[in-house]
């Protein structure tokens, strides 16, 4: 049994890889910004792991009947794969991101209209789910917009209920089951939120370490050009020294050691404080 686990589950990362590189390789290799790298990582996996949610919740449209809901579904499921594409065709990631953020809120919105106006758990998770990715990897003017959207649907809401106004309800779906649902789907989405958002500063932080360590590496080879450099100069003043004390010219040896002496200040203070500007 573990064996058959383990299979599985090497099978499910070979599967996710290679997605992953059909989508956003070339956006991987062209760009050499870490946190554009890091937000493209987001982007595929907001809405490859969105798409594998889409499962459970059309399991339990089958179950309930729930056309409507079915319906909305496929349409969400179209639009996730068009994001996709768009990512793979080369659209900008930003681009993609703002488009995936409103479309993860539309649809469920609509979803939640057409229930009864239902504002529980269920819908609530994606919402802020999607306007919580909207500002990680967009800006706050889309990220605004997004929640004076959630915002305006909210007061439409509020407004129908006071009003007792009633709309088209898609059958064969209960508050019981709705109740019976809610916590399977909270769970599933609280998985989501761990896998994606976790993985996103994983990556951030391994971008920021290897960004450290190249740092260090030029630093590195930075001070050992210059310290070569002062070490000839000072082999140069050394020989030029030796000569002019053998030819008894003091003047001129004393200039040598004077050199000596600025060029090994040079190469402390280099060591101390690192390159200047101007270097």
């Amino acid at each position: 049994m573990p064996q058959l686990f383990k299979k599985i589950y090497t099978l499910a990362v070979k599967i996710y890889r290679n997605t992953e590189d059909a989508v956003i390789g070339n956006a991987l290799h062209i760009s050499t910004d870490s946190r554009e790298r890091c937000n493209a990582r987001l982007l595929f996996d907001y809405l490859f792991f969105h798409l594998l949610l889409l499962i459970p919740v059309s399991l339990i449209g089958l179950y309930t009947h729930n056309t409507t809901e079915l319906l909305l579904i496929v349409a969400f499921l179209i639009s996730l794969g068009g994001c996709l594409i768009m990512v793979r065709n080369g659209v900008p990631v930003k681009t993609v991101s703002v488009i995936a953020a409103f479309v993860t809120f539309i649809m469920p919105a609509i979803c939640s209209f057409f229930n009864n106006q239902d504002l529980s758990l269920r819908y609530a998770m994606v919402w802020v789910l999607s306007i919580l990715f909207c500002y990680i990897t967009t800006n706050i003017a889309a990220t605004l917009a997004l929640g004076g959207l959630l915002c305006s649907y909210l007061s439409l809401v509020a407004w129908m209920k006071v009003h007792n106004i009633t709309t088209y309800v898609m059958p064969g779906f209960t508050p019981e089951q709705s109740f019976i649902f809610t916590p399977v789907l909270a769970g599933f989405y609280i998985i989501f939120l761990i896998r994606v958002l976790g993985a996103h500063y994983r990556n951030i932080f391994i971008s920021e370490h290897e960004r450290t360590l190249q740092k260090q590496k030029q630093h590195s080879s930075l001070l050992s050009q210059h310290l070569t450099k002062q070490f000839i100069i000072l082999k140069g003043l050394s020989r030029s020294g030796k000569s002019k004390y053998l030819d008894g010219n003091r003047e001129l040896l004393e200039a040598c050691l004077i050199e000596i002496e600025k060029q090994c200040e040079s190469a402390i203070d280099y060591l101390d404080n690192g390159p200047h500007p101007e270097s």
